[in-house]
């Protein structure tokens, strides 16, 4: 079984870990009266913007503290599984994770709750945790660290070894938003997230917290992706200004962005991916489309003669108001790829909202990609191709009801009491 401390040291460094201790002193108590005014803030703060979270809470912990976990469902709080005990399950075989997932399962679903999510404590996994997941009827995982380029001012060598630590990867490489491994989302943890601010960086001043995570916003929005907040409850006080500057800023963009929970971005991506579309090339030589999708998808096109009602929406594309129109175009505004396509490349398109049809008429499109091989590294690339091009393009938006971008906030429940935390060490 895994050794707590020695996974503390190696994840934290212990100069961190011991002042992480003396702030654990400060932000729990005995019993889970402090926990507990923590997330009635956070609910608060949420309820301001019309918004809810995702919690991930340790199952252990969750079964010493049903009431509340009982009442944050009730409130709209999803709660998702963050392990049976807190513990780097990039140490467990297979039998041993689908052990503690189906434990995880047993608690949440005797306090009256059914999770679909999960994330791994010190956002570690192996090759197994997917597989792992996938037995034991999980929709998401949302471990993989995706960090941004942000906070160069208070960079530091604690939080470039947490980085590490944590697995992380540069937003420069992949992009923000979900994908699928062996049919589970997968949906990005967005670093710097409040462990970094407070503990690594040292903030206190609430204007440099605001700038780190509206800077995170700013160009997650021009991307279009997803901005995962990471904010556990425990610090909700000490960064509630930044969260309110974030869901504030979010509110008042426009287009707009979509805040929502995780199990809804999963179940969203999931149906996405299954949006069909049917055309008729008529007398006149136009083409008569009807794309059937998610009942809140909207459908965006960019330089493409469409009589049909729409509005300008953002980077040159517009919004058209019905599912079936008729264009004129030389070549058809969607994306050609051939009989013998990667697998991976179709997937990722189709759940990014692309229309995708399958020919080995190479001329007849807009865009034609007929490569052999297709990984997570090559979506960002293909991503700035096909976002900030000018060819003809009909396709449906990422996120929905008009949408640019999504944010999600989030929070790991790693303890409600001092009690917890010493529960953890001897893995209880």
């Amino acid at each position: 079984m895994n050794n707590p401390i020695g996974t503390a040291l190696k994840g934290k460094g212990l100069l961190t870990m011991l002042s992480r201790l003396g702030s654990i002193t400060r932000r729990y108590g005995f019993v889970d009266k402090k926990i507990d005014s923590e997330l009635t803030l956070l609910v608060d703060i949420l309820r301001e913007f019309n918004c809810q979270a995702t919690l991930p809470v340790t199952a252990t912990a969750l079964a010493r503290h049903q009431k509340i976990a009982r009442r944050l469902q009730s409130q709209g709080i999803e709660l998702a599984v963050h392990g049976y005990l807190h513990i780097d399950y990039s140490q467990l075989s297979l039998d041993e994770q689908i052990d503690h997932f189906q434990r995880s399962r047993q608690i949440f679903e005797s306090a009256g709750i059914k999770p679909t999510g999960f994330r791994c404590p010190y956002l570690r996994a192996n090759s197994d945790t997917i597989l792992a997941l996938k037995e034991c009827g999980f929709l998401y995982d949302s471990s993989t660290a995706l960090v941004w380029a942000v906070a160069k001012e208070w960079d530091s060598d604690s939080f470039r070894h947490v980085l590490s630590f944590y697995g992380s990867q540069p937003e420069t490489l992949f992009p923000s938003i979900p994908h699928l491994t062996k049919g589970l989302v997968r949906i990005p943890y967005c670093l710097p997230d409040d462990e970094a601010l407070i503990e690594r960086f040292k903030l206190t001043n609430k204007m440099d917290m605001e700038k780190i995570w509206l800077d995170m916003l700013d160009k997650i929005y021009a991307n279009g992706e997803l901005f995962t907040i990471g904010l556990h409850p425990e610090r909700t006080s000490l960064c509630k200004d930044a969260l309110r500057a974030v869901l504030k800023k979010a509110r008042q963009l426009s287009p707009p962005v979509w805040i929502a929970r995780l199990d809804e971005i999963a179940k969203w991506y999931i149906d996405l991916g299954k949006a069909t579309f049917d055309v008729q090339t008529q007398v006149d030589g136009c083409i008569r489309i009807r794309i059937q999708g998610p009942s809140r998808a909207v459908i965006i096109s960019r330089s493409v003669n469409i009589p049909a009602q729409k509005k300008l929406w953002s980077r040159g594309f517009y919004q058209i108001i019905n599912n079936e129109f008729t264009i004129s175009s030389a070549e058809k505004p969607w994306i050609g790829l051939p009989p013998n396509r990667p697998e991976s490349l179709e997937l990722f398109l189709r759940h990014q909202g692309f229309l995708v049809e399958i020919s080995a008429e190479t001329s007849q499109f807009s865009y034609y990609f007929d490569q052999t091989e297709f990984n997570r590294k090559d979506e960002r690339p293909l991503l700035t191709l096909l976002d900030n091009g000018t060819k003809p393009l009909i396709r449906l938006g990422r996120w929905p009801e008009g949408a640019k971008a999504a944010l999600a906030v989030t929070g790991d429940v790693d303890a409600f009491t001092i009690w917890d935390y010493g529960m953890r060490i001897i893995n209880r």
